[in-house]
């Protein structure tokens, strides 16, 4: 890569002199006709395009992905769409490696995501983490993108607009469809590889697409792609960390010193996408597609401190209490009772195994465990899973007649997250204890049935959609190995499972299900010849929640030939998932001191949620309003303006309280055994908590160009945004998590990109030139702070600049260099105190990650 970092200045300015100079002479060019793609969702009726339709929806080509250095679709989608967003939490537990996708600040599972029209499965993953690791993911349970091969689409839809009327449960925000490539023939190969400036983050993307005909009635495109993404880590030492390292020797702390990682995580993966199709005959038509995926992941936890030498050595940096015990606080480990060391004989197991010997305990034992010379300084637990993933989607459509379509489908798929955890202990197995677990694995299952149909009249505009659905969701979660969950003999002294994560309790594993039924009409029609209309109604029951009906108006008038008003108003409806509704999950975090503290999160039956207070969860419930125009002056210039406003009741949320005096005696009252145990841990379940409103305006502007003889393609996309939090149930989610809600997201977002292909020496030059402006925002500490927001605090917005040059040497060949964030910004420092003694360097919460520049090179071949 040094080669590369030595291109860095040059490339900047002939982006500067190739690119942004060319608008310049756009008014001496001739206008480039705009061709636009044919939509297929948000509407039922065939042949429309998105300036066409009665709802906003933007079309993305699958070439996009190509002009970018990012190998995941989660990053390639929100580098180029400014009403999406994803973040990357380090220490985030699952959220680290299945990171959530958001459209308008909303939850990632308010976004219904569909393939080929066909609805896709959840994640396994049921985002648990508290404010800052995942204040806008926190309890989603959504789809995970990064499952999608970039090779294997040919464009993106996404409805920017409320559909559950049209799509069913989840579709409040709006709807993504990807598309995937239906090629009948020509064969792809393209490898790319890239680093950050810093010289880590290492990633290297293999991919292949090819397209086969089925005679003449067919096809069958497969595509395959292998990503392989090192750590980056971008951290600062943590006080304790160094101090120990200065004692013990940096190379027996974790990281070099550092005691813990601040980064992206280790992942590996590979991909399979397969499309088909196949003509039975005029009328009929088989389809179907399938997917696969193997991904192992791999990144970082807080740092536990070691016992030191000396008693002076460990007053100054307490020991992690898995480790030793002090209660006196006098650098000396706490003698053991005659009691522990008689139940542990009376196991018939060696007290030598649990604790250390001690010549001046009473016992003949002290309450440091014997494991601490494994781990001279300190351990930073590994956590990770190994994620295997796959559909399948199969149906027949055709035709009763020219004025009746049907369409027969049906789905199966699975999502399986298995955990993984290195260089930890479970404390109460004491020098026994392994260092590596296996805490539980997490797998949704998802099937359904479909039955669309279309009727059309040859002498009415009307176009009529109806259908019927049948879903089932099944959530399953695996008992961790005996390891993980283990209960030795010293439990109660020094903590028990695995140390980090802790294995799923053989009680909590268990298959939960529900079904799900709808049915659907979608009247669209044409009121004068300048105003059309549609109305969608939408009924829907399950096994787990009371019946809901929603409806969507949409409504469209074209003021002239060229310029047009639409709008829409819809409710909408969202059901919590079996995975939200039954996960268990005991986890480490951090107090507002830096202190390691248990966190678990319960099932709202599980008795320990409910002596404190859990109910039934409800169906979270929508009304949204859109109002937008569409002109387009020109041939060449398309410009929509849309205006949205949503307001969600009942949203899903965390509650999270700490154990103390109160709680334990509920708990007491209760019957939980071991109670006492629990006091001082933090713990969480899910309730409806508030009502959120989210509003705001969509604009985008999209011209072509002829300059000399070359083409100039500029698209300008912006999102303003903001949310407003209230009906907050008593109890529920704090004034710290509110402010968070309504400014952890930027209000404005943009991206401005020129993307210009000229012809150069018989060959051909395409050069990008892509700007994203995220405007500042603000945030609390989160679980690292008061609660109460007074420690909130506003970051600056920045300006990431893109560049890309790709070289087409003939028909089949072509190379690629570019760079991301080239100008190397990085956001603000991190304001919390907090955080800043843990290692973190730069503002966690920040929308555009803390990474730095990134390049790359990228070679491809077709034929």
């Amino acid at each position: 890569m040094k080669k590369i970092q030595a291109l860095k200045p040059s490339l900047l300015a002939l982006a500067v002199t190739g690119v942004i100079a060319q608008p310049s002479f756009a008014q001496q060019g001739e206008s480039l006709e705009l061709l636009e793609e044919v939509v297929t969702i948000g509407t039922r009726k065939e042949g429309q395009s998105p300036t066409e339709t009665l709802s906003p929806i933007d079309v993305l080509s699958g070439s996009i992905f190509s002009k970018q250095g990012a190998t995941d679709l989660t990053d390639s989608l929100t580098k180029v769409m400014p009403s999406l967003n994803t973040q990357r939490f380090p220490i985030a537990d699952g959220t680290a490696f299945v990171r959530p996708v958001t459209l308008r600040n909303l939850s990632p599972d308010h976004t219904l995501v569909l393939v080929n029209g066909s609805r896709r499965h959840r994640s396994a993953l049921v985002n648990l983490q508290l404010a800052p690791l995942g204040t806008v993911n926190q309890g989603s349970q959504g789809v995970d993108f990064s499952a999608f091969p970039s090779a294997a689409i040919k464009r993106v839809e996404v409805l920017r607009d409320g559909a559950s009327a049209q799509y069913g449960s989840d579709a409040i925000a709006g709807v993504v469809n990807l598309v995937l490539d239906d090629a009948n023939e020509g064969f792809s190969l393209s490898g790319q590889y890239g680093e950050y400036s810093e010289g880590d983050g290492a990633r290297t993307a293999l991919a292949a697409n090819a397209g086969f005909a089925l005679g003449e009635q067919g096809f069958v495109n497969v595509t395959a792609e292998y990503n392989n993404s090192e750590i980056t880590s971008r951290g600062t030492a943590r006080p304790d960390a160094a101090a120990i390292a200065e004692i013990v020797g940096a190379d027996q702390v974790p990281y070099n010193g550092f005691g813990q990682r601040w980064g992206d995580p280790d992942i590996e993966s590979v991909k399979l996408f397969v499309n088909t199709g196949y003509d039975l005959n005029d009328k009929v038509t088989l389809y179907g597609h399938a997917s696969y995926m193997d991904t192992q992941t791999l990144s970082g936890f807080f740092y536990r401190g070691p016992v030191l030498p000396t008693a002076a050595d460990n007053i100054a940096n307490p020991p992690r209490t898995t480790l030793m015990i002090d209660a006196n606080s006098d650098g000396i480990a706490d003698g053991a009772s005659n009691a522990l060391i008689s139940e542990i004989l009376g196991r018939g197991l060696d007290p030598a195994d649990y604790l250390t010997e001690d010549s001046t305990s009473i016992s003949g034992y002290a309450l440091l465990n014997p494991i601490h010379t494994q781990f001279p300084g300190g351990y930073s637990p590994l956590f990770g899973a190994d994620i295997s993933d796959y559909s399948l989607v199969f149906g027949a459509k055709g035709e009763f007649n020219p004025n009746l379509t049907w369409d027969l489908r049906g789905s199966t798929a699975e999502n399986e997250v298995a955990y993984v955890l290195e260089d930890s202990i479970n404390p109460s197995l004491g020098r026994l204890s392994p260092t590596t677990f296996n805490p539980g694995t997490l797998t949704q299952q998802e099937s359904s049935v479909n039955a669309d149909f279309v009727k059309t009249w040859d002498d009415s505009p009307l176009n009529l959609g109806f259908g019927v659905e049948w879903r089932n969701e099944t959530y399953k979660i695996g008992a961790g190995d005996a390891a993980s969950i283990a209960v030795g003999p010293t439990y109660a002294q020094f903590g028990v499972g695995s140390d980090g994560f802790q294995g799923f309790p053989t009680e909590s594993a268990g298959s939960f299900e529900n079904d799900s039924y709808g049915a659907y009409v979608d009247l669209e029609t044409d009121i004068t010849e300048r105003w059309s209309g549609a109305i969608a109604l939408r009924y829907e029951d399950s096994d787990a929640y009371d019946s809901t009906l929603d409806y969507k108006l949409s409504t469209r008038f074209d003021v002239s030939d060229n310029f047009a008003l639409r709008g829409t108003v819809s409710t909408g409806f969202r059901a919590p998932t079996p995975g939200q509704v039954n996960t268990l999950n005991v986890t480490t975090t951090s107090d507002s001191s830096g202190n390691l503290v248990p966190s678990g999160t319960y099932p709202v039956s599980h008795p320990i949620a409910s002596a404190l207070g859990a109910i039934e969860l409800v169906p979270e419930e929508s009304v949204s309003y859109t109002l937008g125009l569409v002109y387009t002056p020109m041939d060449n210039i398309n410009v929509t303006l849309d205006y949205y406003n949503i307001e969600i009741n009942d949203r899903l949320a965390l509650k999270s309280f700490t154990i103390g005096a109160d709680e334990l005696q509920l708990l007491v009252d209760a019957g939980i055994p071991d109670a006492n145990l629990l006091v001082g841990s933090n713990g969480n379940y899910f309730v409806n908590a508030f009502t959120s409103t989210v509003s705001g305006i969509d604009l985008n502007i999209h011209s072509g160009h002829q300059i000399g003889g070359g083409n100039l393609d500029i698209d300008f996309r912006h999102n303003y945004n903001t949310q407003e939090v209230s009906d907050v149930a008593a109890g529920t989610i704090d004034a710290g998590r509110v402010y968070d809600l309504e400014n952890q997201i930027p209000n404005h977002s943009t991206v401005l990109s020129f993307d210009f292909v000229q012809p150069v020496a018989g060959m051909e030059l395409s050069s990008l030139l892509r700007f994203n402006r995220y405007d500042g925002w603000s945030s609390t500490g989160g679980l690292f702070g008061p609660g109460d927001a007074s420690d909130a605090a506003s970051y600056g917005g920045a300006i990431l600049v893109d560049v890309q040059f790709t070289l087409d040497i003939n028909d089949n060949y072509s190379v690629s260099i570019g760079g991301e964030n080239i100008t190397d910004e990085y956001p603000d420092k991190e304001a919390n105190g907090t955080l800043n003694f843990l290692g973190q360097q730069y503002a966690v919460t920040s929308p555009f990650g803390f990474n730095g520049s990134y390049w790359y090179l990228r070679a491809n071949a077709s034929f």
